[in-house]
């Protein structure tokens, strides 16, 4: 149609609006027109601009369908195959095929794996963009341009590959933005319904999915997918050809044919539960056949046999393959109806057994729903009669179990029983009253249960149901409905222009990558949904790049939150500190915690500024009821004093007063809220409350001692007294030097025999254990700063030192809020850690756990002789022990009593002369209630003690931070936890040492409990070797 030519109007014409150059004389060459001129004449004009397209791509697994929004199918469905990727010069087609051995023959037909161990990143974005590239330029007919892209795929997809996708899009392509949709979503969109059951049978799994209301409520998965079918049509065909195959080296058939006989040929029974469908009482025609035919027919099994052309083996040949052996292949992958259901790993259950148990765990107004729009998507769904055989044998097992989850023969025989007593109550007459009367029929009628009858008639309620617009939602039953697919749904999206739930921005995308990624529920939907259109009519938020951002379903890297989800949330029993707040700030005094001891008073003036908050919220709330109450019914009458004040006033005025106290209580809330968290940061800086046996003030008291005193020869001002770096040096097991080179002063080697009894000292102290009935356990080094600061691992002084050492983090994790993570600088904290967000089941308490680790401290103390040496370090190696208890004085003292005979056990076999105190308050750290150290005798400090192991009873300090929690009586309580060292090893070395030590013989002598692990050796002299440790 020609502008301006003709009858036709020139408003109407498309081509006038388009505003193309005057037509003029044909050129003399061929030419291909531009695309603007030849857009359909039902699109809008404004789709001849490259900006203004919209693409959507689904990815999947082995396939990619690419083509433009508002289309009803795609443009083209690109596989990832050895024939779509070779090159020019590439002459594999004419040369012998090398086939991947075992089960890797179709790693090259796919795109990417679940499993990314094996997958080359690299590698995937040059397939896709090879692929998006020849679809773009091939198919689609674009140039090169920006366009923006809607990107469909599984919720599933691992986070790295993703962001590989987003690269490759973003870089590659320079999509200005791309909108992620999810299958299941696109599924439900694409079927009509905003809830859906969506059953995805694809290549690697089958991912069963609960869509309600547009939301992804529960996603599980089977491993039964096209790649298991496939193994298994392999191994059945493989037997039939004739020759000797072995599948290390060359499989006997080709992936594309083995592919094409499945896609062809295979079929699936149907349910035995099935009931017949024909509802007609005649008799039919019984035809004459054979008996074998005649059961065929009846079960619906074909008795035909396929004949299989195989082109790919040595030879050309043909097989023959039963019908029926092709529906067993089908039954085994994805029923198993041989199999016991306890046979099953979460991850290959069958499919109707994944779907019941899938329904079963969904809410029961979700599972209304989504149970009556179930919908089959995925390649494997277009097998003949898998959709309906999973329907029926799902049928069968609601119609067995119901919707209970325990089954078993007593529950069968209980629900059997419990249903015919209820028909037996219904049928049978009561004892007194008369039997059933004829009717006018001449038949009994027996009286009908309450529970069954119909309920009577409501005029009102009629009326109602008749005035309201809504449809009532078909629910409750089992239906399948049809899907038009996932890409058909974010073709609709995208030509609807709706927003997706995560837009990525390509300048946000570049600068920040995956990591600026935010959790959906951080996102301001209030801003996400203030949008300006933008040229060419699309809908864009106006945050820009410096909003926030999300990746939906897909995951995000811990933005703008410096605890990782599974942080536990402190609970703090601030109702207890009000109530106690003298006692609260004399224990700070006490424990020498004067920065919080003021704690407790501002904790009060913060409670009575919220109880203050709440009186006035109160009152601005009820005074809006009041405008809310005039505003909706004027004519309303009423004696209220305050209601009659309200009409009074003009509705201009009402609104004025409601929109001011919207924003007064806006900031009353928004006070209400800082009061609480203020309160909670000061309780949480508070230190365990000091138990009654604990001395006060700074002075300890000796409880009692171990073994006897040392007897020396000589007299003790005759004595030569050599410590431990001493003769650790005579003996060439220590090598301080060389560690402060390589480290820094507070650091040791361990040399020799000083090497094995650290060994040996370890393993005796866990074998004492271990004895006593505690379990060893292996603790991680590195645990997040949270969980360290819930174990009472914090300043305690007016410099505020640090007791562990942090992890350094690099600018960009700090601005991207990485949590932070420290060394432990001892395993209680990695053992109460272990714990945190856990409910203990009050059986398995006392809880007892026993651990060695290498233990990180920041303060090593000031140089000195009562520092020096292996008595205070920056790293050395301990056992711990670690117990949770209920929440009884009793059963935590006895359990207190345990650790302190197990250490005093070990110490009394070690041979060292060692008191037992009970400290003082001053001396408690911040989760301590009561505390008692063991002090050995070391006679280089001339009649100075030095403590080596030490045991602490902390209440419900640490697990109220950790959210550690057991259930007494049906109530949750938080349990107790103790714990203590059984050996500082370096400590005990330096005790040994010093208290074995023969001067003349220049040898220290072992003790006997630690000679099995020290080769049997009684003494540790220098052997041979030279003193000096330079020279070693």
């Amino acid at each position: 149609m020609a502008s301006g030519a003709g009858s036709t109007l020139a408003h109407r014409s498309v081509a006038s609006i388009r505003g193309g150059p005057p037509q003029g004389p044909s050129p003399s060459t061929p030419h291909t027109p531009n695309r603007s001129s030849v857009v359909s004449s039902y699109g809008s004009p404004s789709t001849i601009r490259a900006d203004d397209e919209f693409i959507v791509v689904e990815l999947g697994s082995r396939h990619i369908r690419v083509g433009f929004a508002g289309d009803t199918s795609p443009r083209v469905v690109l596989q990832c195959s050895p024939e779509d990727q070779r090159r020019a010069g590439d002459f594999r087609g004419w040369q012998q095929p090398k086939r991947s051995p075992g089960l890797q023959w179709s790693k090259e037909h796919e795109f990417w794996r679940y499993d990314l161990r094996d997958i080359e990143l690299g590698l995937y974005q040059d397939k896709l963009e090879r692929v998006l590239h020849d679809a773009f330029s091939k198919y689609l007919l674009i140039d090169s341009r920006p366009r923006r892209l809607g990107l469909v795929l599984d919720p599933g997809v691992p986070l790295p590959l993703l962001t590989a996708t987003l690269d490759t899009l973003f870089s590659r392509f320079q999509s200005p933005t791309i909108s992620l949709m999810s299958t299941p979503s696109m599924s439900a969109i694409s079927a009509g319904v905003r809830s859906a059951l969506v059953i995805d049978m694809g290549w690697a799994e089958t991912v069963i999915t609960s869509v309600y209301e547009y939301r992804e409520v529960k996603t599980t998965r089977t491993v039964r997918g096209g790649r298991a079918l496939l193994d298994t049509l392999y191994k059945t065909i493989e037997p039939l050809i004739p020759g000797e195959h072995d599948v290390t080296k060359q499989r006997a058939l080709g992936f594309e044919e083995c592919e094409g006989i499945m896609c062809r040929l295979m079929w699936c029974k149907p349910s035995e539960f099935r009931s017949s469908q024909r509802q007609s009482t005649q008799l039919e025609t019984v035809d004459e056949q054979e008996e074998i035919e005649a059961e065929s027919a009846q079960t619906g099994v074909p008795t035909g046999v396929a004949q299989i052309p195989i082109n790919t083996s040595r030879r050309p040949l043909t097989v023959e393959l039963p019908f029926e052996k092709l529906a067993e292949v089908c039954d085994d992958t994805f029923f198993d109806p041989s199999a016991d259901r306890a046979t099953f790993d979460d991850d290959e259950l069958p499919l109707h057994l994944l779907l019941y148990r899938h329904l079963l765990q969904l809410p029961l107004d979700v599972r209304a729903v989504c149970m009556s729009r179930i919908m089959f998507t995925g390649g494997c769904s277009n097998i003949l009669g898998i959709k309906q055989r999973i329907i029926d044998d799902l049928t069968a097992i609601v119609n067995k179990r119901g919707w209970e989850p325990v089954f078993g023969k007593v529950v069968d025989k209980h629900r059997n029983s419990a249903r015919i007593h209820q028909q037996s109550s219904t049928t049978s007459p009561t004892e007194g009253s008369p039997s059933s009367s004829p009717g006018e029929d001449g038949q009994r009628k027996s009286p009908k249960n309450a529970a069954d009858s119909k309920p009577e008639h409501d005029p009102i309620e009629a009326k109602v149901v008749r005035q309201r617009a809504t449809v009532p939602q078909f629910k409750g039953q089992i239906r399948v409905i049809h899907t038009l697919g996932p890409w058909i749904g974010g073709s609709l999206l995208c030509q609807l222009k709706i927003p997706a739930m995560a837009i990525v921005d390509r300048e946000s995308w570049l600068l920040q990558g995956a990591n600026g990624a935010s959790r959906p529920t951080e996102v301001d939907f209030k801003a996400q949904h203030r949008q300006s259109v933008q040229a060419g009519g699309y809908a864009r938020g106006g945050g820009g790049h410096h909003g926030n951002w999300t990746l939906g379903v897909w995951g995000y890297l811990f933005a703008d939150a410096k605890r990782p989800p599974s942080a536990p949330k402190p609970i703090v029993d601030i109702k207890h500190i009000r109530q106690h707040a003298e006692l609260y700030q004399q224990t700070c005094v006490e424990r020498n915690y004067r920065n919080q001891a003021q704690n407790p008073a501002k904790i009060l003036e913060l409670h009575a500024r919220w109880q203050d908050l709440q009186r006035q919220g109160r009152a601005l709330r009820e005074r809006s009821n009041l405008l809310r109450r005039q505003l909706a019914n004027p004519a309303t009458s009423s004696d209220d004093e305050d209601l009659k004040e309200v009409r009074q006033l003009t509705r201009e005025q009402i609104q004025e007063e409601a929109r001011q106290l919207k924003q007064d209580l806006s900031a009353i809330e928004k006070g209400e809220s800082q009061a609480v968290t203020q309160m909670e940061e000061l309780a949480l800086e508070l230190p365990n409350l000091t138990h009654p046996d604990t001395p006060k003030g700074s002075d300890f008291e000796v409880m009692s001692y171990i073994n006897d005193p040392p007897t020396f020869k000589e007299s003790p001002e005759d004595k030569i007294w050599r410590s431990h770096v001493h003769i650790g040096s005579e003996l060439g097991i220590f090598d301080f030097a060389g560690a402060a080179t390589a480290s820094g002063w507070g650091w040791y080697y361990l040399l020799g025999e000083g090497a094995q009894l650290e060994q040996a000292l370890v393993q005796y102290a866990l074998a004492v254990a271990t004895r006593h009935g505690w379990t060893q356990v292996s603790p991680p080094s590195m645990v997040y700063s949270h969980i360290g600061a819930a174990c009472g691992f914090q300043p305690r002084d007016m410099n505020g030192e640090q007791q562990v050492y942090t992890i350094a983090q690099s600018a960009e994790d700090a601005e991207r809020g990485v949590p932070e993570m420290c060394l432990t600088g001892t395993s209680e904290i990695a053992l109460a850690g272990m714990k945190a967000n856990t409910t203990l089941d009050s059986e398995d308490l006392p809880l007892k756990r026993v651990a060695v680790s290498r233990c990180y401290r920041a303060e090593a103390g000031a140089r000195g002789a009562d520092t020096k040496g292996l008595y205070r370090v920056h790293e050395f190696t301990k056992v711990e022990m670690f117990a949770w208890t209920a929440p009884d004085e009793d059963i935590a003292q006895e359990l207190f009593d345990e650790m302190l005979d197990l250490q005093t056990e070990i110490l009394s076999s070690l041979g060292l002369y060692c008191r037992i105190l009970s400290m003082p308050s001053h001396d408690l750290g911040a989760s301590a209630t009561r505390k008692v150290d063991m002090e050995a005798f070391f006679p280089s400090r001339r009649d100075n003690w030095g403590e080596v192991t030490s045991a602490s009873m902390c209440t419900d300090y640490q697990t109220r931070r950790l959210g550690t929690r057991t259930r007494i009586d049906g109530k949750l309580a938080f349990p107790w936890t103790s714990n203590g060292t059984a050996l500082a090893v370096p400590r005990v070395i330096a005790a040994i040492l010093e208290n074995g030590w023969d001067e003349e013989a220049k040898t220290v002598t072992i003790p006997e409990c630690l000679r099995p692990w020290m080769d049997g050796k009684e003494k540790i002299g220098l052997g041979g070797r030279r003193s000096s440790v330079d020279r070693v």
